[in-house]
Parts: C-alpha cells; structure tokens; sequence
C-alpha cells in the first residue's frame, strides 16, 4: 500500500476517534479536535510529502507493578500511529506470529495466556499421569530498551512492506529521543507490535525445530513444559543461543527451570499442579503486598473526600476483577475481600 492509501481522512478519522477514548477531556484532544478536519488535512498532507515529523516525547516513570520509563507522543502522532498500525502493520504481522504469542492481540490478552498455560498443563498432567514435569521460563534482561533497530528493520523487511510502508516503520523506529540505535518507547502502539514481532524467530525455533508443543509466550515472557528436564536445559541453551547472536538480546535472571509442583509465576499469578491433577492459581505474595497498599491508599482518600464513591467502585471491580479466578477468592484464605469491601 502507499501512503495515500493508509492515510486516508477516513482512517485518520477513524483512529482519531479510537485514540480519543478515555482521554476526551485532556488539553491536548480539545484542541486537537477544535479544528479537526484541519488537523486530519495537514497530516495528510505532510505524510503524502514526506515531510512528516514525530513530536517530541514526553517522557515519565510508572511505579507499579514496577518502576518503567514511558516515552509518550503528542496526540496527533497517537492518531497517525494508531492508524498506521491499524491499516498496515497489524494486518502484515498478524500473519506471521505464533498462535500462542498472546499479547496484544485481538481476542487474546492475560486470560487467553493463563488459559492456553492451564491447557497445557492439564494436557502433560495426561500424559505423565503425576505433576512431577518440568517448566522453563524464559525472561529477556529490559527487552524493549534492548531492541536493536538495525535488526528489527531487517526482520520486518522480510514481510514484503511496500516502500512507502518501510518509509513509515523506519521513522517509527529511528527517530527515538537522544537518537539511540537501539530501544522502542514503551508509550507507542506500534512497539507492541514491532516487539510481538521482534522475537517470532525464537518462537519459530522453539515450535519448528525444538518441536515443543506446550509454549506460549506473552510479550518477552515465555513458558515451556516438558517432562524431560535435560530437554528443556538444552532448549535454554538454543534460546540463548538465537537471542544474544540474532537479536543481541540476553535472558535475565528470573530465567529458571522449576517443577511444575513448586508453581509457575507467570502473569501476576502462581499456577500450581497437585498430585490430584487440580489446578491452583494463586496472587503472587508480591501482588498481594501491592493491592494491599493500594487499598490502604485508597481508604484513605476516601475518607478525605479526594475520590467519590463512583472511583473506589470502579477500583473494587478491578481488585475483585483481578482475583475472582483465584483461590484466595472461592477459599477467602486472604485479607484482600476483607479489605476490599471495607472501603
């Protein structure tokens, strides 16, 4: 597709309205939409001419559940990106992943992962008839600020984009603050597709040539289960292999090879397998310590009268949200109900 294709008013459109949710009452979307059909004209236009710039990133901390640097873009790029990526990029790299890279993806997400994990473990429990298997986890040391551009390029170049299309990825990539030749900004829709992307030739390796049936991966997280402890040795040893000298990436410690009775933390959960076969899915103590603060903090602004009523709802939903598929919610085995309907 060339860019007169993708960047048409009515996708720009279309994006505008997606990127504006949730967000309709900030400076920023106010006057942006004040004179919209303008400012949709004179990104088209400086996007036909080539003539397009990012804006300068505005950069922040998160703290939870850990301390990350976000680099944002203003509105209008959000827009440009958000229909760039709906139009062009996902529709390609769709395509070319895995069906268990979970991710960021249509009809997929946390609960698919943990789903597609208890899958596989009801599935080797099967097999092996006890729980004494084996998992590995493998994690990459800081994966976005680790992605090599050069590499990413020349990975993407292998989907056939159009020249046109190249033009924008490239853009996408190299013009990051300080001008670093590696790293993606965590605040832009398309690093998540460029890192859903980025590591498909480690899954590739693990489901063509490792041949390991029970994987699956979200983001820069992934599982394997196998019965045989010594296979999934060697299997860390090749994803080391293709990560430091294909993509110069490196595991980080909280890579391991565990039983699968001792738990599998993954995803803010610890999933456990009994000697019956029965699944358990508890928070992580790490989690709980986090929503039990949270709830204090809460409480107490509460009480001052700096949240409403309508705030803390939203907040219980989210904790019951986050906990109803857990033991510690069917066994209440913990404080966190307690606390919660306190509020």
């Amino acid at each position: 597709m060339n860019l007169e294709e993708i960047f048409t008013f009515e996708n720009l459109y279309e994006a505008y309205q997606n990127c504006r949710k949730s967000k309709q009452h900030k400076g920023e979307v106010i006057r942006f939409e004040t004179n919209l059909a303008v400012h949709i004209h004179e990104l088209m236009q400086a996007i036909y001419k080539r003539k397009y710039q990012l804006g300068s990133y505005k950069i922040f901390y998160i703290y939870e559940p850990k301390e990350r640097l976000i680099e944002a873009l203003p509105f209008k790029d959000r827009v440009v990106i958000r229909c760039f990526c709906d139009v062009c990029l996902k529709p390609k790299i769709e395509k070319k992943l895995i069906y268990d890279n979970c991710a960021c993806r249509k009809g997929k997400g946390t609960t698919f992962a943990i789903n597609r994990l208890h899958q596989f473990l009801r599935k080797i429990y099967n097999k092996v008839k006890s729980n004494q298997f084996y998992f590995l986890k493998c994690d990459i040391h800081k994966y976005f600020p680790s992605i090599h551009h050069d590499i990413l390029i020349t990975l993407l170049e292998k989907i056939e984009f159009s020249e046109d299309e190249m033009w924008m990825i490239q853009k996408l990539i190299q013009e990051q603050p300080n001008a670093a030749n590696r790293g993606l900004p965590l605040g832009n829709q398309s690093s998540q597709w460029f890192a859903l992307y980025y590591l498909n030739v480690v899954d590739r390796y693990i489901k063509e040539v490792l041949q390991v049936k029970y994987y699956v991966r979200y983001m820069d997280d992934m599982i394997l289960i196998h019965e045989d402890k010594k296979f999934l040795k060697y299997c860390k040893n090749e994803i080391e292999r293709i990560c430091h000298n294909e993509l110069k990436l490196e595991l980080n410690q909280k890579t391991q090879i565990g039983m699968v009775k001792n738990g599998i933390d993954f995803l803010g959960y610890r999933h456990i397998v009994t000697p019956s076969g029965k699944l358990i899915m508890k928070l992580r103590y790490s989690s709980k310590q986090r929503m039990r603060k949270h709830l204090k903090t809460m409480n107490k602004l509460y009480q001052k009268g700096i949240v409403d009523e309508t705030y803390v709802l939203i907040r219980k939903n989210a904790f019951y949200n986050h906990i109803k598929n857990t033991n510690e919610y069917f066994l209440r085995q913990t404080i966190l109900l307690e606390d919660i309907n306190k509020l």
